[in-house]
């Protein structure tokens, strides 16, 4: 399965979307672990060491996943683009799930696993 994205001068460059979806499937249990873990798991961190290692952990997965998506034959130009609407989606779904399964709200379920 292909989706097409647009850049200047109307040509088409194309992106894997089934390897999109599985990448970004990847990164959003990532940062659902994450979050698990720091509500569950006492930290010796600081707060600051603790968003410093989440990010440099995030930002190296963020790197693979744009690279597997690339060697699956999509386009560089629309890779990130599309990895943020997928992230996104999968995000509110996730949200949506756990306020449907508990008395939080949509948004303070994104907010606590990281979207903004």
């Amino acid at each position: 399965m292909q989706d097409t994205c647009t850049v200047a001068k109307e040509s088409r460059v194309y992106v894997d979307m089934a390897v999109l979806d599985q990448e970004c499937t990847r990164l959003a249990c990532l940062m659902a672990d994450r979050s698990m873990e720091h509500l569950t798991v006492p930290e010796a961190r600081s707060p600051e060491q603790q968003g410093a290692d989440l990010e440099a952990e995030f930002s190296s997965e963020l790197e693979k996943a744009f690279i597997r998506i690339a060697a699956a034959g999509s386009d560089p130009e629309c890779i990130l683009p599309s990895m943020l609407m997928e992230m996104a989606g999968k995000l509110a779904i996730l949200a949506t799930d756990v306020s449907l399964r508990s008395d939080r709200d949509a948004a303070a379920v994104i907010r606590s696993i990281g979207g903004r």
